[in-house]
């Protein structure tokens, strides 16, 4: 299994599942249902567990980085909502 290792130099386990959390709390947060982006949603995670996938280790950085490429080429607006939702919880990276 891969681990992921946070900004603060902790470590858990990659989740998929925790990936898409986060991608629909920003779609929410533009106003969208998951449901009608579903198909973003389930692209850029499925990208990110990719990405992971074989590594031992791999940073939330290069995480999110896959992940706004991913969003930016399939959807702006939501791309957008991400970016949007890291300033408002005050995630940096």
């Amino acid at each position: 299994m891969t681990d992921v290792i946070k900004s603060n130099g902790k470590r858990e386990q990659f989740s998929e599942q925790k990936v898409k959390n986060s991608i629909e709390n920003a779609v929410k947060d533009a106003g969208f249902s998951p449901q009608e982006k579903m198909n973003v949603i389930e692209h850029a995670s499925q990208d990110a567990a990719q990405m992971a996938q074989g590594q031992d280790e791999i940073k939330t950085r290069q995480i999110r980085d896959t992940i706004l490429n991913d969003l930016e080429q399939d959807d702006q607006q939501v791309a957008n909502a991400w970016k949007q939702y890291e300033r408002q919880h005050g995630i940096n990276y």
